[in-house]
Formats: C-alpha cells, structure tokens, sequence
C-alpha cells in the first residue's frame, strides 16, 4: 500500500516556503508575487507527505515566529517543515472546516473528523485543536479506514504472555482492561481480543466512539460526541439484548467504569480500554473513579499494560557488544548477557536502524489473594507484593526479552521505559 502511494506526485513545493532554509524576505517576495498555493492545496500536500511517510500523527505548532509542521513516527517526532507564522491561522482553519468544527473558535479546545481519499485508499483523520499561547495547536490522528484486524499472534506477545492473554479472554464473564499510554496500540489488541474469540455461538456488540473496524460477526452501536447516545446509555440498553461479549471503546469516567462492572457482574465477558502507567495502578484508578470495591473485585479478572516500542531494522541488523553506556536497569534483567543487536542503518529503514513497530506488555491475572486487596482497598505496594508472588512480570522484563532476542534495542529500552 505504501509503495502504491509513494508513486502519487507532490503537487505543492513545501520546501521554498521553509523558513530554515530561505530568509523571510525571500519567502515574502514569493507571497507578493502571487505564485503562492491555496492553504488547502498546502494542506492536502502535508497530509499526502505524511501518509507516504507512513506518519501515525500530523502537528501543526504555531511558535512565536514561525510554524513548525511535525510527523508522529513509530513512537517519535520528524520536522517536515517550517513555515511563516502568518498562514498558521489558514491552514487551521482549512482543517476545522474540513472536519465540520468551528472555523472561528479560536479560545476553546475542539474536535473533530473528516475522511480523506489518496489513490484507492480512504483515510480517517481525526483533528484535536488547543489555543496555546503563540496561537492554535492542531494535532492529527491518520488512521486507514477498512484496515483488516490484527491477529493476536502478529501483536508481538511472548509465549507465555500470549497464554495467560488467551486464557482471560476465554473466560465466560468478567471485566479485563488493555491498557497504556496514549497511542500505545489499545484498539488493535482489544479488536484483535475480540476477533479471536469470536463464534457463531456468540452474541457480541460493541460500544464505541468513534467505531475504528467494522466487525462482521458483531453489532456495533457508536456513542455520540454530543451526548444523545452516551456510553452508559448504550451500555444499559445492550444488556437487554443477551450479549456474551460486549467491547466498550474505552472507560472514561466514573459511571462508564460502574456500568462496566455491573454488566460483567451479570454474567457477560466485558473488554475495555484505559489509560493508565502501569497494570497494577489501574486498580487504584478503577476504585478512585468510585467504582465499588465488593463490584470491582467481584468482576476484575485481569488487565494488560502495553506500550509501542521501535524494531530493529532486519535488513541491517547486525550484533555488537555492550559497554558501561547500556542500562543499569537492562543490563540486571539480562544478567551476564553483554552481545546485543542494532541496526546499522540502511535503504530500506532510511538510515535509521528502525523499521515498524511491537508492543511489550505485562499482564495482570486477578486472583484470590488480589481479590481481597481489591476489597480492602489495600495500598499500591500490597497490591504490588500480592502479584509478584503470583507470578507477575512486569514490562521491563517482557522488554529485556525482547532486547535479548534481537527484536529491539538496548537505546530503545532506555528510552521507553528510562
């Protein structure tokens, strides 16, 4: 797909409009000469740049004299380009009025969401606007539309964590979270949880805000942004059609959270997502949200904590040996382990030694013991006491796994999880 879109031609020179590499006054001979593209023309060429770069994110950020365009890529930031300070106002207001919202709001935080077509292949974008103190900050989610779900084999769980996944997801009712940080893959896996566990026996609906897949083996009901169809109000009303399985997109507040609980109280399987630090602190959240601790430790049955971290190249993968440099933290993981793996760098991963992304996860079995934590509400480091005994690992050991199989870096590591 990438490679069929590398081949649409740029219709807009971005680069003679850059301020660090022409001087204002040149750029300003440009604009009074009228040889100057439309703000739209120049947004549809920075949304083509980014999808040929295979960006997750566009951010336009208006500084004190001048405004800088940058990609989200696997996880970190790349300059496009800079621009004049004084199309910043243009260009955002080409993208909130692509997206239906205010085009003269400028005080408050907005969002919205438009489709947009290159080649054959249809792209969700969805825009989130924040007036900041050099003027309005706009950042894009670029999301392909009728992308196929993922398969939990292809998300890049351990063997072992892919059984302990496997076994709660087949649980016949019960409340079990992905959880993370934000871009940190949730949807995919709580979509890919679904699509494993799905039957013709089964009746699953989801809950969702916007819907991201369309599932054929279940009824999908989207929750409204202007609160006429609220997740809780969708909740309470598909437990009256016999669900087994009900996805709810994500727990935001403390009444989606208690309905949550309530549903898998009566007998469903019910998947969600939060964000959160760490597995263990989801529990404190879920109970400082005011769901009930007897509900919550009557229907918790486990949470995943994932985070999205860089490959290593494969066509340029090549060993090395650690030096004094590596992580205290890695290095203690791995033990007396000190050959590791990078990309040197080459055509295929433009130089970077990176090419696509995995996730490292820990994964949170609700037993007895936590059950009574959970109960009692008993502090973190109980809790934190109660699943090491059990058996827990956390993310620093599924990550030092995979620094020691080649699959990522040592820098990596460090800059994940410090």
């Amino acid at each position: 797909m990438l490679e069929e879109l590398k081949n649409i031609p740029s219709k807009v020179n971005l680069e003679q409009f850059d301020t660090t590499v022409f001087s204002k006054e040149k750029i300003r001979e440009l604009f009074r000469s009228g040889k100057v593209p439309t703000a739209d023309a120049m947004v549809d060429e920075i949304i083509l740049r980014a999808v040929k770069f295979g960006a997750t994110d566009i951010h336009f950020e208006p500084r004190e004299n001048d405004l800088q365009i940058r990609f989200g890529y696997e996880g970190v930031m790349k300059r496009l380009v800079t621009l004049p300070k004084e199309i910043s106002d243009n260009l955002a207001s080409v993208l909130k009025t692509k997206a239906s919202m205010n085009a003269f709001e400028k005080k408050k935080p907005q969002e919205g969401r438009f489709s947009h077509t290159l080649g054959k292949h249809q792209f969700d974008m969805r825009i989130n606007t924040v007036p900041i103190l050099t003027g309005e900050r706009v950042a894009i989610r670029v999301l392909q539309e009728n992308t196929r779900v993922a398969n939990l084999d292809e998300l890049g769980f351990s063997k072992e964590n892919l059984e302990k996944f496997k076994s709660l997801i087949r649980k016949p009712s019960g409340l079990f979270l992905v959880t993370g940080p934000s871009g940190s893959g949730k949807t995919t896996t709580i979509y890919a949880a679904v699509n494993d566990i799905q039957s013709p026996e089964k009746n699953i609906i989801t809950v969702e805000d916007p819907v991201e897949y369309r599932l054929e083996f279940a009824s999908q009901v989207t929750a409204s942004g202007d609160k006429t169809l609220t997740f809780v109000d969708a909740l309470r009303s598909i437990l009256r059609q016999n669900p087994n399985v009900i996805m709810l997109g994500e727990i935001r507040d403390a009444e989606t959270g208690i309905v949550a609980a309530e549903a898998s109280l009566t007998g469903n399987l019910v998947l969600s997502t939060m964000l959160s630090r760490d597995a263990i602190s989801t529990i404190l959240r879920l109970l400082n949200l005011g769901i009930p601790p007897y509900w919550l430790a009557s229907t918790l049955i486990g949470i995943i904590y994932q985070q999205l971290v860089r490959k290593i190249c494969d066509s340029c993968k090549e060993q090395y040996h650690a030096d004094g440099t590596q992580s205290t933290l890695l290095l203690s993981a791995l033990s007396i382990q000190t050959t590791f793996y990078h990309g040197k760098g080459c055509e295929k991963c433009e130089g970077s030694g990176y090419l696509g992304r995995v996730a490292i996860h820990e994964i949170l079995i609700i037993d007895d013991q936590m059950r009574d934590f959970i109960y009692q509400k008993a502090p973190l480091l109980k809790l934190k006491e109660a699943a090491r005994a059990a058996g827990f690992e956390n993310i620093f050991q599924d990550a030092a796994k995979k620094v020691a199989a080649g699959i990522i870096t040592a820098e990596e590591f460090s800059r994940a999880l410090g």
